[in-house]
């Protein structure tokens, strides 16, 4: 996935997916996980990250604290997960923590309520989850970014002027929009706030840090794409039998053949 992803230009993939599916109603998650126990999500998780890296593309684990144990969609609504912080450390953060030391830099962040850490805002808005847990007892050093802030779980409940805010305040160091129109939104909020003096400038000057290091660190130089050898190292007959070969080992698979 990573060599073929390079061949064409792209040096940042936002995967793997960390969650663990351990919610068969989850309505968004379901097959994306690796599985439904943290021991197959970490292996699986800790390879791709190694994959990735291997061949020059820096990977993003999410989708932090976990994802996998909703029942509501957060493209559509705000979820809330009650599982135990206890159960949480034991279960849902290890596959992050296995893909930090595989060498992982880039962490997305949920758009879900986890009360039993910040009962009052999602993840992805929560300086008690990213900068207490993620950055504190996690001891993680990289770069944090938010999920798609166009998401109904953000837009239905915080203003398309403070959410922006809001996630950067909480920690995070970039920010996703899926339009245009959006993204000029909430960059002009952001200088507006720094302007009023609501936002300090001071986070943003260490997140803008952390992405020029990442970039230095990871990303460059940036090569361009040489056109002529990309149907060389895409959908070859190699990559093709892999594939088969994985695809044949899912439990689907298993189990429509049984069928």
């Amino acid at each position: 996935m990573a060599r073929e992803l390079k061949s064409v230009g792209i040096n940042i993939n936002f995967s793997p997916v960390a969650d663990i599916n351990t919610n068969p109603k989850n309505p968004i998650i379901g097959r994306r996980a690796y599985g439904s126990t943290e021991a197959e999500v970490s292996k699986f998780v800790s390879a791709a990250v190694r994959g990735h890296l291997t061949e020059g593309v820096q990977p993003c684990v999410k989708h932090f604290p976990g994802h996998g144990d909703t029942t509501v969609d957060s493209h559509l609504a705000l979820p809330k997960v009650t599982t135990p912080l206890e159960t949480l450390r034991e279960r849902e953060f290890r596959p992050f923590t296995k893909g930090f030391k595989s060498g992982c830099a880039l962490v997305m962040t949920a758009h879900i309520v986890f009360p039993e850490i910040d009962p009052d805002r999602p993840a992805t808005l929560s300086r008690k989850v990213l900068r207490s847990l993620l950055r504190d007892e996690l001891r993680y050093k990289g770069l944090i970014i938010s999920d798609d802030m166009e998401m109904q779980a953000i837009t239905d409940h915080f203003g398309a002027d403070e959410a922006p805010r809001m996630a950067i305040e909480a920690g995070c160091d970039l920010l996703i929009y899926r339009s245009e129109k959006a993204a000029r939104l909430a960059h002009a909020a952001l200088l507006q706030a720094l302007e009023k003096g609501t936002l300090a400038p001071e986070i943003v000057l260490t997140a803008a840090e952390r992405c020029r290091s990442l970039k230095r660190e990871s990303l460059l130089p940036y090569r361009d794409v040489v056109v002529a050898n990309v149907m060389k190292a895409i959908s070859t007959p190699e990559h093709a039998a892999l594939m088969a070969e994985l695809t044949a080992k899912l439990p689907s698979a298993q189990a429509t053949s049984k069928a």
